[in-house]
């Protein structure tokens, strides 16, 4: 049966640290491969290899929502039913969730690129 998780010896993971670090260091793939919406590594990003795009979206989603929030918060407070109290409630909760998104997508992309500089 075959291994799923093989063993390298010493001679092997020495010459696959020499391979690693020539491609690390080689600055014209590094770019391409970013430009493809790949990592340094190779391996596709978090938002299906699209790269920012799906951030970007997300950003100007959220900045849309924060002026709606704002213009809801105005109106509910101008008015006196309970209808744009509730809709600048419903839109505040998924204006927070958006905001939660970022965040944590910019500590894994931080968390990431100090690792990387760590390794080298």
């Amino acid at each position: 049966m075959h291994d799923p998780n093989p063993r390298l010896t010493q001679q092997e993971q020495k010459i696959l640290e020499g391979i690693e670090a020539g491609l690390r260091g080689d600055t014209s793939l590094d770019r391409r491969l970013r430009s493809l919406g790949h990592t340094a590594a190779g391996t596709p990003g978090r938002g299906g290899g699209r790269g920012g795009v799906p951030r970007l979206r997300l950003g100007w989603f959220t900045a849309v929502l924060g002026i709606a929030c704002v213009a809801l918060f105005l109106l509910a407070a101008a008015s006196s039913s309970s209808g744009p109290l509730w809709l600048f409630a419903a839109v505040w909760v998924v204006t927070a969730v958006c905001l939660m998104r970022l965040l944590l997508g910019a500590v894994a992309r931080r968390r990431g690129a100090a690792g990387r500089r760590r390794a080298d």
